[in-house]
């Protein structure tokens, strides 16, 4: 809408869809149904007439929303049409609408545009197009960290955290929404957290906490117990638990972790894990 001159490139999954292909058309999308090779010369005659071209160079989206590898065809295409390469990072679409789901989630979308890379840049002129595909993609992976690292917190997540108990009745949105009122808490628990290492949450309920602790701390592994196996059975079955979030009824070697975090604890709880003296975090309300 701000630049119409742009010409977006699809691929033939995305053309053939019976919904995402009549937004395509309508949209006049540029379909790639063969080798880009192949399109060229169309492509040449739409830069001439002052279009640019945009390209998600992805392969594939992954789920956790991490970087994909890139396929080569944009950059096969600057170097052909001697086009500069505008690289445009974008944050937050994966998480408002994942590929699993159906319902667009609350949430903002972050874009950063990079510096441009000119066709005569020392990256382009000494590398070939798959080198130069490699080295723009390490560009993307390090900006979208930098990116990641300063939005990634739980007040970010709240709304994702939020949606995993909305469907699962009245009493557990309530019970979700009130702990959830807590969110200062949690963040100040949270940011005291190692990024790495070995988490044991105590008494995680229906999982808020933990969800937004292994959501934060991507590189943690958290293991949450809950004598209740009713809320427990609640927070296993929330559809965004994350691969390094694993809950339990109970452990039996605490020696693992290397913080415990307990949730409403008493003096006596407080005292049993201050002796494996490691880090004991405590949440009350």
């Amino acid at each position: 809408m701000q630049y119409p001159k742009i010409i977006i490139l699809t691929n033939k999954k995305v053309w053939k869809n019976p919904f995402y292909g009549l937004i395509s058309r309508y949209a006049d999308y540029f379909p790639i149904l063969n080798k880009v090779e192949k399109h060229i010369d169309k492509l040449k005659e739409l830069v001439t007439d002052g279009y640019s071209i945009l390209i998600f160079p992805e392969r594939k989206n992954k789920l956790d929303c991490s970087m994909g590898t890139f396929d080569e065809g944009a950059f096969y295409l600057a170097d052909k049409l001697n086009l500069d390469l505008l690289p445009i990072v974008i944050y937050g679409t994966g998480n408002i609408l994942p590929q699993k789901e159906f319902i667009l989630r609350k949430g903002k979308v972050y874009i950063e545009i990079l510096r441009r890379i000119k066709p005569n840049n020392p990256i382009r002129k000494k590398t070939s197009i798959l080198e130069t595909t490699k080295i723009t993609r390490n560009l993307f992976i390090e900006q979208y960290k930098l990116l990641a690292d300063n939005i990634e917190t739980p007040d970010y997540f709240y709304s994702q955290v939020y949606h995993n108990y909305i469907y699962k009745g009245i009493k557990i949105e309530q019970r979700a929404k009130k702990n959830l009122s807590h969110i200062r808490n949690y963040t100040e628990i949270i940011s005291l957290l190692p990024n790495e290492g070995n988490i044991l949450i105590i008494s995680c309920g229906q999982g808020e906490l933990a969800l937004l602790c292994a959501l934060v701390k991507k590189n943690a592994f958290i293991t949450a117990i809950d004598s209740n196996p009713e809320l427990l059975a609640i927070a296993k079955n929330c559809v965004s638990v994350p691969k390094n979030l694993h809950y339990c009824e109970s452990i039996k070697n605490h020696k693992f972790f290397d913080v415990f975090v307990l949730n409403d604890p008493t003096e006596v709880e407080q005292e049993w894990y201050m002796k494996f003296n490691k880090p004991v975090f405590c949440v009350d309300f």
